[in-house]
């Protein structure tokens, strides 16, 4: 049976089913509690799962009950790189060489630190278009065609961090144009990030706007999202803070829940909140669809505002992706819209 529990271990990890694969290994550690190798294999499963600080705790207790192991070795470098230590994998793979240059899955780990090195420098890893058309019908009852196009190009900076530039049309009986920027870094299970705008001579959006927030995993299939923005309209400034949840119901399903918290305006404090389920994985074909109820700030002041929007994306090549998406919303004593959005992003391959 122990053979048995193992394959049906490696099994479930390699379906992404990590709680079976730890449930199994810990049945089989509660019997022989110093294996070495059954630590390893729930190192991994941790891994796998996000838990990468968990990880490092099992695979260092299996190195001190078997500081000779090779393939403890090895997992022990994985889980460094994938905890962004590359000095602690560089060690590890030079160890694992130095004794067997050939060991099975160096090359693995080899291959990943020299890709680690090759995105230490610039480059532009992907641009998208965009284009969208919105029928409108004024709280007056007029009837008006709005259009907008935007352009956003992203970078890789080094391995952890990234910047996207933007600049964004938009034409309703005026045109504005945004222009914006953002900065991203990653750590451990998440990322931060930083952001600003600035809309010159605006007629309905914000004269500038800057933003704060990021993202954590707190627990398998649990994720904890916050965002902060400022912005500053002809009608004064506001203050939108956003937390939220984010659960992965399985490996192809989440739902997102946020909480939309408002200060400033006429009226100082408003509260809304939007729902988002996501179906389908990064690069495949995938669905989305969202509901929206929260204080709306534009030129005019802030109005409650009602959505509903859906949407599809799908890859048409290796390197491009097309991603459609339909809305409706209603914005009290201002209008009501139907939208459709069209966008391509082209990816450039890592070299």
């Amino acid at each position: 049976m122990p053979s048995n529990s193992l394959e049906m271990a490696a099994e479930a990890r390699a379906e992404g089913d990590f709680l079976r694969a730890r449930q199994i290994l810990l049945s089989m550690l509660a019997v022989t509690p110093d294996d070495p190798d059954l630590l390893r294999r729930l190192a991994m499963v941790e891994a796998g799962a996000g838990r990468l600080d968990l990880a490092m705790v099992r695979i260092d207790e299996a190195a001190s009950l078997a500081p000779d192991d090779l393939d403890v070795a090895l997992a022990r470098g994985f889980i460094s790189y994938w905890r962004g230590d590359v000095a602690g994998a560089e060690r590890a793979a030079a160890a694992i060489s130095a004794r067997d240059p050939n060991y099975p899955e160096l090359n693995q780990l080899r291959a990943a630190l020299d890709r680690k090195d090759a995105t230490e420098n610039f480059g532009i890893r992907s641009l998208s278009i965009s284009s969208g058309i919105s029928e409108i019908t004024l709280v007056s009852g007029i009837n008006q065609t709005w259009n907008n196009q935007s352009l956003d190009a992203a970078f890789d900076v080094s391995g952890d961090d990234s910047i996207s530039v933007s600049i964004m049309r938009e034409e309703r009986s005026a045109i504005d144009t945004r222009i914006g920027g953002r900065i991203d870094y990653r750590i451990v299970d998440g990322f931060v990030y930083l952001a600003g705008a600035s809309v010159p001579a605006p007629d309905f959006l914000e004269r500038w706007s800057l933003g704060a927030g990021g993202e954590m995993r707190v627990q398998e299939g649990v994720a904890a999202l916050v965002d902060l923005r400022v912005a500053d309209y002809n009608t004064g400034t506001i203050v939108a803070f956003q937390p939220g949840l984010r659960f992965a119901v399985d490996r192809d399903f989440t739902i997102t829940g946020r909480a939309i918290n408002i200060l400033g305006g006429d009226e100082g404090y408003r509260f809304g909140g939007a729902v988002r389920l996501d179906y389908g994985r990064e690069r495949t074909t995938s669905l989305f669809l969202i509901a929206a109820s929260y204080p709306d700030a534009e030129a005019d002041g802030l109005r409650q505002l009602r959505s509903l929007a859906a949407g599809a994306g799908m890859p048409i090549s290796d390197t491009v992706a097309m991603r459609i998406a339909a809305s409706y919303e209603d914005r009290q004593d201002s209008y009501n819209r139907y939208a459709g959005t069209l966008a391509l992003t082209y990816r450039f391959l890592s070299k």
